[in-house]
């Protein structure tokens, strides 16, 4: 029942982002999750995301970075609390971020595996909240897997558009090796697509410890989004 669930949740979040047209006050590229959560777990992690914008955008260009701390509080749920900056080139202001997965179903369990993002964010330096809920999936066909994640987000505040936003994002990976895959991602949301090449991969140093890392160079795929590029780094340990 909660697979069936979830799938039509994420179908209705897909179509939700088709017929749109309300106005965005954040960006839709940012991190893609996996539906996994490994007992025991601890990570750091940082992104960092730089777009740039051109005439005709709804969004100024922006520099974001985002450094957190998570852990697996108990199986199948995992928690990180974040702090991000922004700075675009009309104003500067930080974020503090509480996210949670679930993992609905264990791995390979079914055709393709399913899990629940929360999140909630408050602004310093500008009034503006919000709480998003997103279905995450992987599937994996062979040497390939896809993930894709579809989130609902509502966001209020004196200084954002009081609204619902909808964003879906998609990774298309190629498991070459553990060090090194190559990747295609694409994002979608009311007002920024754009779609790319990148590579991801994860370095072991023993005794629990590893480092995943992606990257990603993203072209814009509507007026006034020109490029962005997106590195991600996780520490992890047991």
């Amino acid at each position: 029942m909660v697979l069936r669930m979830s799938k039509r949740l994420g179908i209705a979040f897909a179509l939700s982002i088709c017929g749109a047209n309300v106005l965005a006050d954040s960006s839709v590229i940012g991190q893609i999750y996996a539906p996994y959560v490994q007992p025991l777990e601890q990570e750091i992690e940082f992104v960092w995301v730089e777009e740039e914008r051109g005439d005709g955008s709804p969004l100024p260009a922006s520099r974001r970075s985002k450094l957190g701390y998570g852990r697996s509080i108990w199986s199948g749920v995992y928690t990180e609390l974040a702090v991000s900056s922004i700075d675009t080139y009309d104003s500067d202001y930080d974020q503090i971020e509480l996210e949670a997965i679930w993992q609905i179903t264990e791995q390979g369990e079914f055709a393709s595996d399913w899990g629940l993002l929360l999140e909630a964010e408050t602004s310093f330096g500008r009034d503006g909240s919000e709480i998003t809920a997103g279905v995450l999936n992987q599937r994996d066909v062979g040497r390939f897997s896809v993930i894709t994640n579809a989130k609902l987000t509502y966001e209020w505040g004196d200084d954002v558009n009081t609204e619902f936003e909808t964003a879906l994002g998609i990774q298309g990976r190629y498991r070459w090796r553990r060090e090194l895959e190559p990747t295609v991602e694409l994002f979608m949301g009311q007002n920024a697509s754009a779609v790319g090449p990148g590579a991801t991969g994860i370095w072991s140093f023993g005794g629990g410890r590893q480092l995943r890392w992606n990257a990603s160079f993203l072209k814009g795929l509507k007026t006034g989004f020109d490029y962005s590029v997106k590195l991600e780094f996780e520490y992890e340990f047991f």
